[in-house]
């Protein structure tokens, strides 16, 4: 008899990075609805040189090219539009986020094991490189890069008189470290 492959590992309850990645982006909602529509979309802090809009456009690129990439095998996080809606109007940032937080939770068990490629440049000179990852990873990865700049929205947001909650930005190991204590 032929041994089947086993099953990815199904995460423990609450270490699912689907979840957390929806949690990150429902949490970079939660920021972008505190500030107005004008500082969304063109204001700037001191020590800033894209407004909120921006960096909230930028994790919403991340999450679509890791949508776009379990769909083709093939992840880019590098090639991406900059000055869209999402970048200039509140409520259509908004809705993307609330739209990837339901795809994200919807990649399949099986899909995490999944190996997928990604290519990146490495220094803007040199060209893209490829290298083997797995969707789990790439999902890891989106996590922390959405939490990075949750963190820059929260301090460029508290500048600007916006009151971002004190737990946005910060990273699941921050967290985890502060609550023990």
């Amino acid at each position: 008899m032929t041994p089947q492959p086993s099953s990815p590992p199904i995460p423990p309850r609450g270490a699912d990075p689907r979840a957390a990645l929806a949690g990150a982006l429902e949490s970079l909602a939660a920021l972008a609805a505190k500030a107005d529509a004008d500082a969304y979309a063109h204001g700037l802090a001191y020590g800033f040189h894209s407004p909120l809009g921006a960096h909230f456009r930028h994790c919403i690129d991340h999450v679509d090219a890791l949508l776009n990439g379990i769909a083709s095998g093939e992840i880019c996080y590098d090639r991406r539009e900059r000055g869209t809606e999402i970048e200039r109007d509140r409520t259509a940032g908004l809705a993307a986020a609330a739209d990837r937080a339901a795809l994200v939770r919807a990649i399949g068990d099986a899909m995490l094991d999944s190996s997928i490629t990604v290519h990146a440049l490495v220094t803007p000179t040199a060209p893209e490189v490829a290298f083997d990852s797995t969707v789990a990873r790439e999902v890891l990865y989106v996590l922390h890069h959405t939490v990075h700049h949750t963190a820059l929205m929260s301090a460029q947001a508290t500048n600007m008189g916006v009151q971002p909650d004190p737990r946005a930005g910060r990273a699941p190991a921050t967290i985890a470290h502060d609550d023990k204590r």
